[in-house]
């Protein structure tokens, strides 16, 4: 995925992958002093135990506010560092954790700021939380805010925190145990805190933040999770995305870690629904001394951990379920919260018997529980009848169900995750109309009514035999994936300004711009299809492109959006999407004046140039006026991009006189005309001239060369020969 305001978030989903016959009860299981598990009970847990529906901790929710002036700005953060687009300078944020053996479960963090010259106020507020243990450069303002002396150059806060989370659970999603993150004492897996931050700059160019993480020690951190203690690392990249696999020295796998990057990044290319990150973070947890309430955990964007004794060869493989999380970009209410925990746990079964970790029989052993009462009975759109964590079984049943119409109805051409890319791409809040209605678009009318049926109300569709998944399932359907396309130049800007290539996952544009974005549409399925690529501002569709894709072709379409006013915008197309931020362009300033020439013995023509200047790295616009006797001689507003001078010229007709032309910060320039006490008031003309190149001086007068010089002396001549003419 494109790391995503966007940037965007993923609701933290508790992964299990689903249990086939029996569910070992969740008891207290924790840590004993020795470091060893605490026994379990061997109980059986019966349905009326299973939880009704179980997440884990949310994600960081990404937010920026900013303020951008001409001497200088403001700006808000929490969750993420991209907040300006190529800011000049960037306060360096730096989380420091420390393991506390003494204090098991608690973790010391020392957050360090490095503060640019141009920062004026710098304010973290720290977790409710935490407990502050010492501060270098900061005094508690107010609660948990704290504030900048303005003098220390590294300012530091040193806080401690509690990182054990744990869940009573039971049912697919539970583990025997209880911890979603510990502190083990001699290491640790746990999220890292979110500090929100405010500071101002003076200047006219912007002060971004830039969020780094340490561990003191060994250890490595991922975009969200933080693993502490000695580890190994595991790298593949494949179909747009870099996978890490982080094995802890305390963690024994149960597969190698080739096999798991394998059946990773295959899924990466089965999956064609959109929103792959960039990098994705796999942490095997260690069941070595832990006891976890989860089977495996996604977190953030792309962070996820799995137990380490969880193994590839089934079909509720607990790898692919999280990383069918990690590709889940929309938000629901709670009539498409199914969906979330749904599509994972069909996916990770369906894929795996894709790859060869299954067969048929343990994909249908799978489905086959949403079958069963109390789960067949629950209302999927309404969560409150979830007994028994119908979400997850009777979830993937119709799921699958749905899967398997799509495809039967459009010959193969389209499948479940059209719909999945459709929800990916939805702006706002999924719900149950957005679910029926992508379903509905993608197939037909009857595929519609079905899933309606089986997801509004206690009806439970049947199995399907195994002839009849092989009809439906047997030959690979289209792939269809629209998105932005690849490449430095999927994103370019024109205008007065710029002409250029921008990229980022936030924009940052002018008034009077215009943004060229490029979409690439592929199928890399079996089967020729027709697509639809949607370019969507805001939530609304602007433009459509529309054509039909065989099997493995690729192509590409360019959507312009112009910006008359300030604001922020979401531009989207398919299920990718960038921010954008639109800025008045600073002023630009007139810092020189000049003529031709300053003394004439008789009324002539006279050239002049003003020169403006853009000092900051962003573009502006000025205001040019220089106004003669009778009526402007320079009028207007030229635009200038970042650190750009620029001169503007004019011509006037000057009668004998004295006079005095200024404009912006230029000085006043004072030009004489034959014998001042003599003059009289004779008509003058003007002319505006083009932007010139200026630059070099003369004999005749400073800031001109002698090309301009020449100019203004032929439209001088001009001038007095149609006088003497008239």
């Amino acid at each position: 995925m494109d790391t995503s305001l966007v940037r965007r978030c993923l609701v933290g989903a508790v992964v299990l992958s689903l249990l086939a016959t029996t569910f070992g009860a969740s008891v207290a299981a924790g840590l004993s002093d020795s470091g060893a598990p605490t026994p379990e009970s061997s109980a059986v847990a019966t349905g009326d135990g299973f939880a009704a529906d179980t997440v884990g901790p949310s994600a960081p929710a990404a937010e920026t506010r900013t303020t951008v002036t001409e001497s200088g700005g403001s700006a808000f953060s929490v969750g993420t560092d991209d907040v300006f687009d190529n800011a000049s300078s960037n306060i360096t944020a730096t989380q420091e954790f420390r393991l506390t053996p003494n204090d098991r479960g608690r973790i010391t963090v020392v957050q360090r700021y490095r503060v640019p010259e141009r920062v004026a106020a710098l304010k973290p507020q720290l977790p409710a939380e935490v407990s502050v243990t010492g501060t270098t450069g900061f005094s508690q303002a107010d609660g948990q805010t704290y504030e900048w002396d303005g003098n220390t150059t590294d300012p530091q806060i040193t806080f401690v925190m509690d990182v054990n989370e744990t869940r009573d659970l039971t049912g697919p999603e539970g583990a025997r145990g209880r911890y979603l993150f510990v502190d083990a004492g001699d290491w640790a897996l746990f999220r890292q805190p979110s500090i929100a931050t405010s500071w101002s700059y003076q200047g006219g160019e912007p002060v971004g933040i830039t969020r780094e993480s340490t561990t003191a020690g060994p250890g490595y951190v991922g975009d969200w999770m933080v693993y502490m203690g000695e580890v190994e690392t595991h790298e593949r990249t494949a179909h747009g995305q870099r996978f890490q696999l982080i094995v802890p020295d305390r963690a024994s796998l149960a597969e190698s870690p080739d096999d798991i990057l394998d059946t990773m990044a295959t899924a990466a290319d089965q999956l064609r629904v959109g929103d792959r990150d960039d990098e994705v973070y796999a942490f095997a947890a260690p069941t070595t001394t832990v006891e976890w309430g989860v089977r495996g955990l996604q977190y953030g964007d792309s962070d996820m951990w799995v137990r380490d004794a969880e193994a590839l060869a089934t079909a509720e493989n607990t790898w692919l379920h999280e990383y069918v999380h990690t590709r889940q970009d929309y938000d629901t209410d709670a009539s498409a919260k199914w969906t979330t925990e749904a599509f994972a746990t069909y996916y990770a079964a369906h894929l795996a018997m894709e790859q060869g970790h299954a067969n048929y029989d343990g994909f249908r052993d799978v489905i086959r529980q949403g079958t069963v009462r109390p789960q067949s009975d629950a209302v999927l759109t309404e969560p409150s009848s979830w007994a028994n964590a119908a979400n997850y079984l009777k979830g993937s049943l119709v799921a699958a169900d749905t899967d398997r119409r799509i495809r039967l109805a459009t010959d193969q051409s389209r499948s479940l995750q059209a719909v999945f890319s459709a929800m990916n791409a939805h702006q706002g809040p999924v719900n149950h109309r957005t679910v029926f209605e992508s379903v509905g678009t993608v197939s037909s009318a009857d595929v519609r009514q079905a899933a309606v049926t089986y997801a509004r109300t206690e009806r439970t569709p049947d199995l399907w035999t195994k002839a009849a998944h092989a009809e439906a399932f047997g030959p690979t359907p289209a792939r269809i994936e629209v998105g932005f396309a690849d490449g430095a130049d999927r994103f370019a800007v024109g205008g007065p300004y710029r002409n250029a290539s921008v990229e980022g996952s936030d924009l940052t544009v002018f008034t009077g711009e215009t943004l060229t974005l490029t979409g690439a549409v592929s199928n890399t399925g079996g089967a020729a299809s027709e697509y639809e690529a949607r370019f969507a501002v805001d939530g609304r569709v602007r433009a459509t492109e529309t054509g039909t894709l065989q099997p493995g072709d690729r192509v590409t379409h360019s959507f312009e959006r112009s910006f008359s006013e300030p604001g922020e915008h979401i531009l989207a197309v398919g299920s990718d999407e960038v921010t954008v931020e639109v800025h008045d362009p600073v002023a630009a300033s007139v810092t020189g004046l000049a003529a031709n020439r300053t003394q004439l013995s008789e009324a002539g023509a006279v050239a002049f140039t003003a020169t403006i200047s853009n000092p900051t790295g962003v573009p502006a616009r000025g205001n040019v006026t220089l106004r003669g006797p009778n009526g402007p001689i320079i009028d207007r507003q030229p635009a200038l991009g970042p650190d750009e001078n620029r001169t503007v010229s004019g011509v006037a007709r000057l009668e004998r006189g004295e006079y005095e032309f200024s404009v912006g910060d230029a000085d006043t320039l004072t030009v004489t005309v034959g014998d001042v006490g003599g003059s009289d008031d004779g008509d003058g003309a003007s002319q505006n001239g083009d932007d010139g190149a200026g630059g070099g001086s003369s004999g005749f007068g400073p800031g001109f060369g002698p090309v301009a010089t020449l100019v203004g002396l032929l439209a001088g001549l001009a001038l007095l020969g149609r006088r003497r003419q008239e």
